[in-house]
C-alpha cells in the first residue's frame, strides 16, 4: 500500500511540475507576440515609419511566432495557433497592399487571441472542472 501511495505522489508531482514549466513558457512566449503586436500598432500610427519597415517588422515577428508556434504545438490546441497564424497573414496582406491602418483590427484581434489562449491554459478552479 505504501508503495502506491509513493508512486502516486510521484505522478502527480512530475505533473504539477510539468503544468509549471509548460504554463511558465506558454505565458512568456505568448506575451513577447502580444508585446511585439502592440509595438507594431504604435509603430503603424507613426506616420514617420515607411510601410516596407512595417512589412520586415512583421516579418520578423511572424518568423519568431514559427519557431515558438512548433513547441508550443506539442500541448496547446492546434486551432488556437491556427488563428493566430490568420490574423498574421491578414495584417501582411493589409500592409503590403498600402493600407497599414486597416492592420490595426487584425492586430487587437491577434492580441485577443493569444491573451485568450493564455487565460485558457492557465491553472485555476474554473479550467479544470
Amino acid at each position: 500500500m505504501r508503495r502506491e501511495a509513493v508512486i502516486t505522489l510521484v505522478i502527480i508531482l512530475v505533473i504539477l511540475i510539468g503544468e509549471y514549466l509548460t504554463q511558465n513558457y506558454s505565458r512568456k512566449t505568448l506575451g513577447g507576440v502580444q508585446d511585439s503586436l502592440r509595438e507594431l500598432k504604435e509603430e503603424i500610427l507613426n506616420p514617420e515609419i515607411e510601410v516596407s519597415e512595417l512589412i520586415d517588422k512583421t516579418n520578423q515577428i511572424y518568423d519568431k511566432w514559427k519557431e515558438d508556434n512548433q513547441l508550443l504545438s506539442y500541448y496547446l490546441e492546434h486551432d488556437e495557433l491556427e488563428k493566430v497564424n490568420t490574423q498574421f497573414v491578414l495584417v501582411r496582406g493589409f500592409l503590403e497592399s498600402d493600407t497599414p491602418v486597416d492592420a490595426i483590427p487584425e492586430i487587437e484581434e491577434g492580441i485577443y487571441i493569444l491573451e485568450h489562449i493564455k487565460e485558457k491554459e492557465k491553472l485555476s478552479m474554473k479550467n479544470v472542472f
